[in-house]
């Protein structure tokens, strides 16, 4: 057998560890031909299974790749434990002969002796004196630096970059001071905030997450070839805070980072600080040098250009960006507040050009010379967490969070869905704004697939570790959150996935991806490709039909609109998954170029919903309009055909009250009535016509005897949709005739109501109390016709009575966290004029879930449907449930949890749907 057989056959055969040591024996062999030969094969094999030898690391780590060596997926590293101690698990060979790096103290004594030696003489900036007896170029860079204000340092002239005057700068001559030996071993035990990898990965900086509230987290080299004792970049010891973005510059001699909002500068070699720039100076809100916001209250996000030479700073919550030398920390760009600037930034290869984001997911290409706007682009995106440019300066990848366009996801995904949108800078721009500014043309959004569906891409978490690089093969984004991580390129091919959170980092030469959560592990992304073009397994089909896939555009602008356009083209592809093309997973067209394209049913979570018997109508609460913080309600309706077959008529139902939110939202029995429940600085109910949305009347909800502000305002119809009660948190309880909209009769509860009921003709009504207590009232005169406080019940969720009014059924949690429901019997002598309550032991609970932890305020609704009462409990863990009483099984497991998303049963109780950002979707009931 000759070795071009072996390796096929080996290759064909199920991956090992054994198997692989032998192909990369014989990979090593081959020739130019027999290697782009059995590439496609090497490529199937799982990239964790193609694990770099030791003697190709070897050789990687010292600049002599090998074609072979693009073959290999990955590189473990080490431990974090190996990274406190500064040793590895295997010293590759090639360095075991190398004189180790000297102990720390003799370092920290020599750095000011090294300092002249280490700064080469282009790192001076232009107008600073050379030569300057025993004065390092650093230090005498750093009198050059200017203590001009903040407010100075972000106003430069019109029409020419910022330039320092001359002055002094204590922080930069105190680096010249001989430091304090650090501790023997850094602190990883809480795990890593951030990392950079430098090009060949010889060496990583890591940096560790706080271990307690008095001390923050160590910055430090680490050798990754052989056991060398760590470079310290900064010892936890002397802050509070940790650093979530940290960089190398492309050559590898600099490691840039922002702590306690301080802007930091290595010697990537040595660890000594090469400059400074205090809050004060920077304009990010402080008034001294030496500490500022902590990162997660204001967020840095840094990026060198290709050269090495500049480095761009951008603050997420001050609004800061400014550009700088990256040996001496000379300010070159500081935008004013006007710019609307913040991070994330990138930079092009000569830092000619800047990259950053502006508020709604917009992003502006500067020139960095002038600080003059060259062009801006609206990404599309819910959230903007990373930006890469190409080295010409001519595109930027944009990467973050994006909902809504993934028809499978309507009414199940409740997280922003990772994403990008590559934005081209052409030399004639296609579209000028309102000011003559560029408008970028923007491609389609890419959303990679299959992308962990636990990963919210517009969370804190997403927002620290999203990270973009221009690669050889063209950008690719890695972004992780608190349950799963994601690597993928601008085809929207998943190279890389996990289910739990990471930090990581691109090389700049865009050859690896450093991953650390336990364990540090380098992949290659050579070695990460596709060996053809097949597209991921389709995953299990989704329940129930896709109601709604997205909103019309510019349904903000114009309140009621049928799907046009670009709108209604999305739509009938959403809808086309439940026919014919469901299969094929129809998705809708993208839009025109340079167009963000039909918004989702909302940018927020979706909550709360009503929907009527069939589907015919419903109404949820969304934010629409990602200028503006202000929520809306949606009202669909199908005159025609049946929900999700055809289109819907959209219109967006009139604003309530300044600052109102919605409470609740209810459709009457026959569903030819819609109630909205306002709470804000003033309480209002609306009743709208569900065909046009035309408000019938409004009732302002007079202050209730409880204490308190705004309140939860909870809705009920009777059976008969005659009556509406609306009570308040406050303690106000109003009965109101449905046609005329003028209130009947008004109870006072000082315990403040929780959920309410009325029965079939609206002459009882049940409610609930902060205390637990469950109370029965006659509407007419005021009576208490019940007044029990139900076993073991904790939490109340929802009431109902039956259609005979003998049994009101009371959902809810028990104390050892179970969804139950009570049965509450109301015999003839309950009933009005029966006289006063009589006492009787307390109702027993039914369990229908057991351990389902819910969330107070409560959520979640009752029904008592042609069989019985029907349930839905939203619990804590990202997880609801329906559950049936009459067959005392689970009719449908909700993905998401309270008020992540609308959950609406019908009246009879044989419709359910949830909305969420991405559609609407009615599931089956039996």
């Amino acid at each position: 057998m000759t070795d071009a057989q072996r390796l096929t056959d080996l290759l064909r055969a199920r991956p090992g560890g054994a198997a692989w040591q032998e192909i990369c024996t014989l990979l090593e062999a081959c020739d130019e031909r027999t290697l782009a030969a059995v590439t496609p094969l090497v490529l199937r094999w799982p990239a964790a299974q193609r694990e770099m030898p030791d003697h190709w690391w070897a050789q990687w780590v010292r600049g002599d790749p090998r074609p072979c060596h693009l073959l290999a997926g990955t590189r473990n590293l080490g431990r974090l434990d190996r990274v406190e101690t500064g040793t590895v698990a295997t010293p590759v060979e090639e360095d075991w002969d190398e004189e180790p790096p000297a102990p720390a103290a003799d370092r920290a004594a020599g750095r000011a002796a090294d300092s002249a030696a280490d700064c080469a003489p282009d790192c001076a900036p232009e107008g600073s004196p050379e030569g300057s007896p025993g004065i390092a170029p650093a230090v005498a860079a750093a009198r050059q630096t200017s203590e001009v204000s903040a407010a100075t340092a972000l106003s430069p002239a019109p029409g020419a970059p910022l330039v320092p005057a001359a002055g002094v700068l204590p922080d930069a001559l105190a680096m010249t001071d001989p430091l304090p030996a650090p501790p023997a071993a850094a602190s990883f035990y809480q795990g890593a905030s951030a990392v950079a990898a430098p090009p060949g990965l010889r060496w990583l900086a890591l940096g560790a997450r706080a271990a307690w509230q008095d001390r923050g987290g160590d910055i430090v080299r680490w050798e990754t070839t052989r056991d060398a004792p760590l470079v310290w970049y900064l010892d936890g010891g002397e802050c509070h805070d940790e650093a979530y973005d940290l960089q190398v510059s492309p050559d590898g001699r600099t490691v840039a980072t922002s702590v306690h909002g301080v802007w930091r500068a290595w010697s990537a070699a040595t660890g000594r600080p090469l400059w400074r720039l205090g809050p004060d100076r920077t304009g990010t809100g402080g008034t001294g040098p030496e500490e500022g916001s902590t990162s997660l209250d204001d967020l840095v996000r840094i990026a060198f250009s290709g050269d090495g030479r500049r480095v761009a700073f951008g603050t997420g919550s001050s609004d800061v960006v400014s550009v700088l030398d990256s040996r001496t920390g000379r300010i070159l760009l500081a935008l004013d507040r006007e710019a609307e600037a913040f991070g994330p930034v990138a930079l092009d290869r000569t830092g000619a050009r800047l990259a950053h984001a502006c508020p709604a997911g917009r992003v502006a290409i500067r020139e960095v010379a002038t600080g003059r706007l060259l062009a801006t682009a609206d990404t599309g995106l819910t959230a903007l967490t990373a930006l890469a440019m190409a080295p010409d300066g001519t595109a930027v990848f944009a990467v973050g969070g994006t909902v809504g366009g993934v028809p499978e996801a309507a009414g199940l995904l409740t997280r922003a869905r990772p994403g990008a949108r590559l934005l081209t800078l052409a030399a004639v721009p296609h579209r000028t704004g309102p000011d003559g500014t560029a408008l970028l043309p923007a491609g389609p959004v890419i959303r990679p697939a299959p992308a962990p569906e636990s990963i919210d891409a517009a969370s804190p978490a997403s927002a620290m570790t999203a990270r973009a690089a221009w690669t050889p093969a063209g950008p690719h984004a890695f972004l992780a959150a608190d349950f799963g991580s994601v690597l993928f390129d601008a085809e929207g091919r998943v190279l890389w996935a996990d289910p739990a959170g990471a930090a990581g980092s691109f090389t700049p030469d865009g050859r690896a991806l450093v991953v650390v959560q336990e364990e540090v592990t380098a992949w290659f992304l050579d070695g990460l490709r596709r060996p053809d073009g097949a597209p991921p397994a389709a995953g299990p089909p989704a329940p129930g039909t896709v109601l709604l896939g997205g909103l019309p555009c510019g349904l903000g602008r114009n309140d009621s609109a049928q799907p046009s356009g670009a709108g209604r083209t999305a739509l009938n592809g959403l809808n086309g998954l439940n026919g014919p093309n469901a299969a094929a997973g129809r998705r809708p067209p993208e839009p025109p170029a340079g167009q963000p394209g039909p918004p989702p049913c909302s940018y927020w979570p979706v909550w709360p919903a009503a929907v009527t018997d069939e589907a015919r109508r419903l109404v949820f609460s969304a934010k629409v309009d990602r200028f503006c913080g202000e929520r809306r309600d949606v009202l669909c309706h199908w005159p025609d055909g049946e929900p999700g077959r055809t289109e819907p008529r959209i219109t967006l139902l009139p604003g309530g009250p300044e600052a109102a939110a919605d409470c609740a939202l209810a459709f009457s029995p026959r569903g030819d009535a819609v109630a909205r429940a306002l709470s804000g600085a003033a309480c209002q109910l609306l009743l709208h016509d569900p065909d046009t949305g035309e408000c019938r009347w409004s009732w302002a909800l007079p202050p209730g005897p409880a204490a308190g502000g705004p309140a939860d305002l909870h809705l009920a119809f009777s059976g008969n949709g005659r009556r509406l009660v609306l009570a308040s948190a406050t303690g106000r309880v109003v009965l109101l005739d449905v046609r005329r909209g003028t209130p009947l009769h008004t109870l006072a509860e000082p315990a403040g109501p929780h959920h309410t009921a009325l029965d079939t003709t609206g002459g009882l009504l049940a409610y609930g109390t902060a205390e637990q207590r469950v109370l029965v009232r006659a509407t007419g005169t005021g009576q208490v016709l019940l007044d029990t406080a139900p076993a073991r019940l904790r939490r109340i969720t929802g009431l109902a009575f039956a259609p005979d009014a003998r049994t009101l059924a009371v959902a809810g949690a028990t104390r050892s966290q179970d969804a139950a429901l009570w049965l509450l019997p109301l015999p003839p002598g309950r009933r009005p004029g029966g006289g006063a309550p009589a006492a009787g032991p307390a109702a027993e609970p039914r369990i229908a879930v057991h351990d389902f932890p819910m969330s107070d305020p409560s959520d979640g609704a009752l029904v008592w449907s042609a069989a019985g009462p029907r349930v839905h409990f939203a619990g804590d863990r990202a997880a609801g449930v329906v559950w049936d009483a009459a067959t005392g099984r689970v009719l449908a497991d909700i993905p998401f949890g309270a008020q992540q998303g609308g959950v609406a049963l019908s009246p009879d109780g044989a419709t359910l749907v949830t909305v969420t950002q991405y559609g609407a979707r009615r599931w089956p009931l039996p």
